[in-house]
């Protein structure tokens, strides 16, 4: 556990990180996070800068069933660009910050992830995944390689 005290968000982060751009369409995205087996997408522009976040919830969010429709259009409304459904302030973390940080403010906010930025660019992801496997990692009783699944 000491290990981790020491640990960077730069050693355990996702990078580069799957991006959508503000134009495409939510089925898109939707595709995006279905194979790749994420929660959600940044948002960046043509300059790699953050313009915002999209996840899962809020894909589900746009199908919300109201008085004006019983059943939600699907098709019509996963044809709906990103840019309209994604949050404009996204969560974000320095590359160089210690995990410890990361790890207090994940419980204290309930937050899944952090795009990990330096300056305005877009330099990674880090999730409570990530997290879990440093601090499995820099656990004395961990034996295994996380890069081939094998025992050392």
């Amino acid at each position: 556990m000491f290990e981790f005290v020491s640990l960077r968000v730069h050693q355990y982060m996702s990078a580069p990180p799957v991006t959508v751009a503000p134009h495409m369409p939510l089925a898109e995205v939707e595709q995006l996070i279905e194979i790749h087996g994420i929660n959600g997408c940044p948002v960046v522009d043509s300059d790699g800068r953050l313009l915002g976040m999209v996840t899962g919830f809020d894909l589900i969010k746009v199908c919300e069933i109201g008085p004006e429709a019983l059943v939600p259009h699907y098709d019509d409304i996963m044809q709906r660009p990103v840019h309209g459904v994604m949050s404009p302030v996204p969560q974000t973390v320095d590359s160089d910050l210690p995990l410890t940080r990361v790890l207090q403010r994940m419980i204290d906010g309930r937050i899944t992830g952090f795009a990990v930025v330096d300056s305005d660019r877009l330099v990674g992801m880090i999730t409570r995944r990530d997290v879990l496997r440093a601090l499995r990692e820099s656990s004395p009783g961990d034996r295994s390689d996380s890069r081939t699944g094998s025992l050392s």
